[in-house]
Parts: structure tokens; sequence; C-alpha cells
């Protein structure tokens, strides 16, 4: 029969770890003391014991909203019905906004049948009765929540006093700095990239606009910020960057606007406008915290504002305004770099791949591909996946139904060999009564008694069988489900694409020429499926 699925949910965020070097915060909030918390609550309740235990881990996602991936991929899982039960430390480790918490508690959970434990605040809603979390559990999840937006406070306070010193608290050095190993919060110069820095500074000041610089440093094969990062650095984060990279108008660009350069810090850029929220929006240039002479400066400020020239001649180009609901916006990409092509929003709107105007050596297409004619092949190309979605349906529809129908049919037959094997169970109490009433003999008795349990083993052993096949049934009713066939199908009657059907059904574009575009479609592991279903 089928088990209990229970979820472990564990959370540690950045502020957590940042407190965890000091008196104030307990070890008990750390990973693996969450894990051994909940594995051995689990372990010492036999109802959550016998089932089979999923693990879900958001190390350094702050609990003020529900953006983190763990916790998006378990409540997917329980929109699916497969989780029957979520087991956590306490409610601040799920979620801080008490708002959006008391939905999944009071709303969200018991409607789809899921059992929620807080471990360290004593709820279990299985315990409840169909009674909700209760006004205590609210006032606990309202204390969260302004204890999330106070901790939240003092760390952007603590960090503001840190700009104002002119500490720098990036993760990263700029290009052309490194990290002081023997002091904290503060750059030196990387005398091997500084060259490359100056040197783009007195090409910028003698009129090279940035398409030509970025020219020149590729072709001498100078290595971009990206690949002398990869090449120092082997770390995970820059181990998994393309060698391939190359200096492009952008990486010059924003060199050329840093007056991190002169020997400033500059902080204070960007900002989160609430605790809540995963983004940062940008500070105007007036409220940043700018402060001279906190480290060597590798370009002197004559040469930065001679610099500034090619900059001018750029930001004094016609710019368009970046218009995020056009069809097909950040799909289109390059098939032989791999990079988003650029736009061009003139009367017949075309993309076209620019990296030919500063890596000499690449082999992408120069020529232009027109937006419309994408548009005709990509509705073209969604009605065959929706054709074949819909015919995927239909076959799912009928298997299922048949499933449905071997499953009843095992259940009846599982119940009529436990039936037969209550029966035998009961002849042999009656045998054994005859014997001890001297009704039959005792050869009698045993030959009677061994038939019995013949049949009784040989039921048994049917009721093993017929359990397994049951358990197999609901595995294929359950692959049943198909996120392909779920977004295809009854899309073949479209007449029109629009920017959020594109983004539903879409990964990628990759143009190669004018005669080949590969589209890639999302939800491609379960469109293999529908292949090998056909």
């Amino acid at each position: 029969m089928n088990k209990l699925v229970v979820a472990m949910y564990i959370r540690l965020s950045d502020e957590d770890k940042d407190l965890s070097k000091s008196t104030i915060k307990t070890e008990s909030d750390s990973i693996g003391n969450q894990r051994n918390l909940l594995t051995s609550f689990i372990s010492n309740h036999s109802e959550l014991a016998d089932g089979k235990t999923l693990e879900f881990c958001d190390d350094g996602y702050s609990g003020t909203n529900f953006e983190r991936p763990s916790v998006q991929k378990l409540l997917a899982q329980v929109k699916r019905r497969e989780i029957d039960c979520i087991v956590v430390k306490d409610f601040s480790r799920f979620g801080r906004n008490y708002l959006e918490l008391g939905d999944y508690l009071e709303q969200v959970f018991p409607f789809l049948g899921v059992r929620f434990i807080s471990v360290n605040d004593g709820y279990d809603s299985a315990k409840n009765h169909g009674i909700t979390a209760g006004i205590d559990v609210g006032f606990r999840n309202l204390i969260y929540d302004m204890y999330s937006k106070d901790l939240s406070q003092k760390v952007k306070t603590a960090k503001t006093v840190k700009m104002k010193k002119g500490e720098y608290i990036g993760s990263f050095a700029p290009y052309g700095y490194l990290k002081s190993k023997e002091k904290k919060n503060v750059i030196v110069v990387d005398d091997e990239a500084a060259l490359i820095v100056k040197r783009i500074f007195k090409l910028a000041s003698e009129g090279n606009n940035t398409s030509a610089i970025a020219k020149i440093l590729n072709s001498e094969n100078i290595p971009s910020p990206g690949a002398y990062f990869k090449e120092k650095n082997t770390n995970k984060k820059w181990s998994k960057t393309k060698s391939t990279l190359v200096w492009q108008t952008m990486a010059i660009l924003k060199i050329l606007k840093d007056e991190t350069y002169t020997g400033k810090t500059l902080n204070h850029k960007r900002e989160t406008p609430d605790v809540n929220s995963r983004q940062t929006v940008a500070v105007p240039r007036e409220q940043w915290i700018v402060v001279p002479n906190t480290h060597q400066a590798i370009v002197s400020e004559e040469l930065f504002e001679k610099a500034q020239g090619a900059i001018r001649k750029i930001d004094k180009r016609k710019s368009y305004t970046l218009d995020t609901e056009r069809v097909l916006y950040g799909q289109m990409k390059c098939g032989f770099c791999n990079k988003n092509l650029q736009r061009f929003p003139r009367k017949t709107p075309y993309y076209k791949c620019s990296r030919y105007l500063y890596d000499d050596q690449c082999l992408c297409y120069r020529g232009k591909i027109n937006e419309a004619e994408v548009l005709e092949v990509l509705l073209v190309s969604i009605h065959q996946q929706a054709a074949l979605a819909n015919k995927v349906e239909k076959l799912v529809s009928k298997a299922a139904t048949k499933s449905e129908k071997e499953i009843a049919t095992i259940l009846q037959e599982i119940r009529k060999a436990q039936q037969a094997i209550e029966r035998f169970n009961a002849l042999k109490v009656e045998e054994y009564e005859k014997y001890l009433d001297g009704k039959v003999s005792k050869d009698n008795y045993l030959k009677a008694k061994e038939k019995l349990s013949l049949e009784m083993e040989k039921a048994t052993k049917q009721v093993s069988k017929m359990e397994a096949e049951y358990e197999i049934q609901n595995l294929k009713k359950k692959d049943s489900d198909n996120q392909f066939v779920d977004h295809f199908k009854g899309k073949q009657r479209i007449k029109e694409l629009s920017r959020e059907l594109v983004a539903e059904l879409v990964d990628s574009i990759y143009v190669f020429d004018e005669n080949r575009i590969e589209i890639v479609w999302k939800y491609a592991e379960d469109y293999e499926k529908v292949v090998e279903m056909l």
C-alpha cells in the first residue's frame, strides 16, 4: 500500500549566518542541527517513521517571502498531492510573512489534506481536528514577521556604517583589483589586470569607442574579465564560466564608467525597497555613498574625465525604451555564441547578433532575421506541438481509465483473498475444537490442519502479489501527469501569439542563419516522455 510521504523543510538565511558569529545567535538554527531535530522527531513518531521522508533545504535564503527554490519545489509537489505531511523546526523556518504563512496554514494545506507540524512551536494540524491554527499561532507568526523586519533594519544599519567609512562590502572586487588578504573590506591593485584597465582608459581618451576597444583587446587574445576571473579563481562560480568569453562593448563601458578606478569607494548604488522583496532598485546618483581616497587609484581623475568623451558619444545616440512586453522578449539567441540577439525596432523589426563588431574570429551569422517570419514559424510549430499534446492526452485518458478499472479489480481481489484467509483460519480453529471434543482423530486433524495451512499460504502469497501490482498501477496513474501536455493541449486554435503565451511554452529560439532556427520548448523531460509514448 502507499506509504505516507513526509517532507522535512530546512532553511538558513544569510542573516542567520552573520548573526551566528555573535553570542546572540544559538547553534540550533544551523542546517545540521535543524536536520537532526527533524529526523529525531520523525523517528520518534511511528506514523511518520514508517513513511517515506524527503528533505527540502534552502541555504542562504530569507524567510520574508516564498521565492525560494526548495520551498517552491515543495509547494509544487504539495499541489500535485505528492506530499502528505510537512515538518519544520518552527514557523519562522517555513516563512516569516505572517499573512502568507497564515494562508497556507489556514486554507491551502487543509484543503489539500496536508498535515503541518512545527516542532518547537508544539503545533500539529492533525491534532486540531479541523480547528484553525488559532490566535496564538497568528500572534507568533506576526512576531516572527516583525522580528524579521527588525533584523533586516539592523543589518542594513550596520552595512550603512561600513559604507560611510568607505569600506568595500561587495562580494567580488572590480576587474583590476583584488580583495585584501590582510585587511577586511579593503581592495588592493591587481597589477596584471590594472595594466589592461589603464589601456582601456587610454584608448577611450584617444577617441576610440567601446566596440573598437573590444575589437583591439580580442584581436590580441587578452582575457576578458570573465575569462580572467575563471583563470584566477577555482571556486564553483567561476569554474562553470565558458572559456570562450570575449571582450564585449558593455564590459568596456562598465569599466569606463566606474569611478572606483580613481580611488573612490562607491556604495548604496542599489537598494531593496522592502524586506519582503528580493528585487533591488537603482538609487539616484545624488544618494550614493561616495568616499574618496580609500584605496590606490589605477587611473587619474584627468584621464578618467578624458575617457568619458567616448561614453558621451554613445549616450548621444538614439536610445529605445526597453519593451519587455514584446512577444519574443529574451527568447531570441545566437545559435553560435548563445548570446541574446539585439532587436532593431525598425518599420520591419529584425534581430541580429552584434558579436562580430568586436570579435573578428566569431562564427556568428551576420545577417538579419525578420521578426515577423520568426513569429510565423513559431505559430505553426506551436500548432504542431498542440496536435501532439492533444493526441497524447487522449491516449493518457484511456490509459488512466484502464488503470482505474484495474486498480478497482485488484482491490476487489485483495479483499476476496483476505476474506479467504480469515475463513481458512476459522476452519483451522473449528477443526481444533473438533479434535478437543473427540469428534475427529489426531491424524485426521493434522491432515486437515496441513491442508488449510497450505491454502492460507497460497492466499497470503496471492495478496502480496496483488498488493505489488496495486503499487505498480498507482505509479502508472501518477506518471500520466505530463506538464508538456497540460500546457500545449488546446493551443492548436490560437491565431495570434502573445508575450504570456510564448513565455509559457518557449525556453529559447536559436538562430543559425536565415534558413535555420531551432526552438527549444519548455518541459523538455515531459516532452521526451510524450515522444516515447507515441
